[in-house]
């Protein structure tokens, strides 16, 4: 019998490739994902429009004879609804525990970020994966990923027989990528916080997705960083892009970026400016020696495949 496989989250795009790549698998016997949205294409697979936080998951993963669970339904992007982000992220993830041991599933891939480690002054120059989560007091998506891998690492310790891959990623990029990374770079000019250039991690988009069919056939257990090789300075990644770039004290720069998200003119809240202050790098030896996956492409490799498609024009 082949991988009996649901995914949380099935509209987004990184879910959508994870989905094609177990269609196409012939070891995959079946497919299946939530989401209150509905995705670009049902073909092939079985979807489910049902809340995450909706206790009824247990009885379509129990039916359906679910063998791994990726969980990837989370608020990505910065709202205005903490409440919502809230209820996805954390009360979401208790429910899709509650209901991976309810229904008996024996496998848990759940997708973190090494922003659960939070910005911080006083981080060093990369963290290994026991260094504290002190995610971000006030930017949620790092804030709930601190809080939610807490959840996770109890769950672990607490049922043993499920076995549970956690992977801290940092920022997805490339071809397809359109999140509150990108919306930041489209800015008509870029900031920065004068007097700070931290190093920051990608991770190409094809590597995650071939991470994640990875993790489904190889089933490796445990919690592990997973980055492109390298870091780039956040100054190399503003002259990569060929964008215009205004360096602003922080004494400035947090309370304009506070006006314009409040009035909404801008995607994104003042805390996010910390994570292009101050370094929250994670260092991936410890995956890279207990297993042989590879990843492919570097930091640098994934910025530049998603500047090449969204500007083509500037590096031809």
């Amino acid at each position: 019998m082949g991988f009996r496989v649901f995914i949380t989250g099935c509209a987004g795009y990184l879910a959508r490739g994870l989905i094609r790549a177990c269609r196409e698998d012939p070891d995959v016997e079946w497919v299946g994902g939530n989401d209150v949205r509905t995705p670009p294409d049902t073909t092939g697979w079985h979807f489910f429009h049902l809340d995450v936080v909706d206790p009824s998951l247990a009885d379509v993963l129990r039916e359906h004879r679910v063998d791994t669970l990726v969980h990837l339904a989370w608020v990505f992007n910065p709202t205005h609804d903490p409440a919502l982000e809230y209820r996805v992220d954390v009360e979401g993830t208790r429910n899709v525990l509650t209901c991976v041991l309810a229904a008996g599933v024996p496998y848990l891939l759940y997708l973190s970020s090494t922003t659960s480690y939070g910005p911080h002054p006083d981080n060093p120059p990369a963290v290994d994966e026991d260094y504290p989560r002190r995610g971000h007091p006030s930017y949620l998506y790092s804030k709930h990923k601190a809080l939610v891998d807490t959840m996770v690492l109890a769950f672990m310790q607490a049922h043993p027989e499920v076995g549970v891959f956690m992977v801290r990623a940092p920022i997805v990029l490339g071809p397809n990528t359109r999140n509150i990374v990108t919306a930041m770079t489209d800015l008509p000019v870029m900031v920065g916080v004068r007097g700070y250039d931290p190093p920051l991690q990608f991770l190409h988009e094809e590597d995650m997705q071939r991470l994640l069919h990875w993790a489904v056939r190889r089933r490796p257990v445990g919690v592990f960083n997973v980055a492109g090789h390298g870091t780039l300075r956040y100054s190399e990644i503003v002259r990569r892009l060929r964008k215009p770039v205004v360096w602003l004290p922080a004494w400035l720069l947090y309370p304009l970026v506070a006006l314009g998200w409040t009035l909404r003119l801008l995607p994104f809240p003042p805390s996010i400016l910390d994570f292009i202050r101050y370094p929250w790098v994670g260092r991936t030896d410890r995956f890279s020696a207990q297993y042989d996956f590879e990843v492919r492409y570097s930091s640098e490799d994934a910025l530049m495949a998603y500047a090449r498609a969204r500007w083509p024009h500037r590096y031809r």
